[in-house]
């Protein structure tokens, strides 16, 4: 009997020895992803048959890091397309004809990217840039660079706080009209990690043109992201694009709704 015990004690152990180990290991490869760089693919799709068809895809990939002392990135890349078709049906000479007509709704892609070199352990200083495409809004391109300050009003390792602001280059093409000018750029960004499988997140951009405030351009998105398991996770991002001076016949403003799964590489 104590054979048995002795036995099923060290079995006991060892079984535990290897789920602190495993969870070590585990502890420590997100700390060096928290010190690394953490790559992201994100994609979703969308489909509706009935009346009409609608198709909406999107996809993306982002790379985000810090390390200790000396800065950190955020850039990334996204696309996003939709269209729909619409199915009517008429009487033509006692016969019922059948017809499709199709409609591109979304069709947009945009680069980014904002890198950080540490100053002190609450300021740094940045380089941002933006390249957007958007069929939709008739912008045929449009592209931002510049530098700036920025200086962090909460930073543990839960929650992160930052406020940034810097002159900025503007280049953009909108309904084959090109203009280029000088602009301020003022922005915030704001993560919550709330358990250790979620996270929030939060921005503001505000870009008004140097020589005229009343031509600005103003970003900003809110979105949440959940670990499925260890390689997936669920994120719903709402984004909200508003251009004071949008090309003729155009909406000043753009919300977008989306969703997806990410895969950690």
């Amino acid at each position: 009997m104590k054979k048995i015990l002795m036995v099923v004690t060290v079995l006991a152990l060892a079984v535990s020895a290897s789920a602190a180990e495993k969870k070590a290991k585990k502890t420590d490869a997100q700390e060096a992803k928290k010190e690394g760089l953490a790559m992201t693919l994100n994609a979703g799709l969308t489909l509706t048959a009935g009346n009409s068809e609608t198709m909406s895809a999107n996809a993306g990939f982002l790379t985000e890091g810090e390390k200790e002392g000396l800065g950190s990135v955020l850039a990334g890349i996204e696309a996003n397309y939709g269209e729909n078709t619409v199915k009517t049906t008429r009487e033509v000479d006692g016969q019922t004809v059948e017809s499709e007509s199709d409609e591109t709704t979304v069709n947009n892609a945009k680069a980014y990217a904002n890198v950080k070199k540490t100053l002190s352990p609450m300021t740094y200083a940045y380089l941002a840039g933006d390249a957007l495409f958007d069929d939709i809004a008739e912008i045929d391109y449009r592209a931002t660079l510049g530098p700036g300050l920025g200086f962090y009003v909460l930073k543990n390792d839960k929650r992160m706080l930052s406020l940034e602001g810097g002159p900025t280059y503007v280049w953009e093409q909108v309904n084959d009209k090109r203009d280029d000018y000088l602009a301020l750029r003022f922005a915030e960004r704001y993560t919550c990690e709330i358990s250790k499988t979620a996270r929030v997140f939060q921005s503001l951009e505000y870009m008004p043109e140097a020589s005229d405030f009343d031509n600005y351009l103003l970003t900003g998105e809110v979105g949440a992201e959940a670990d499925i398991n260890d390689r997936l996770s669920l994120r719903v991002v709402l984004q909200d694009r508003y251009d004071s001076t949008p090309a003729a016949g155009k909406e000043r403003n753009d919300l977008s709704l989306i969703a997806g799964l990410g895969f950690s590489l």
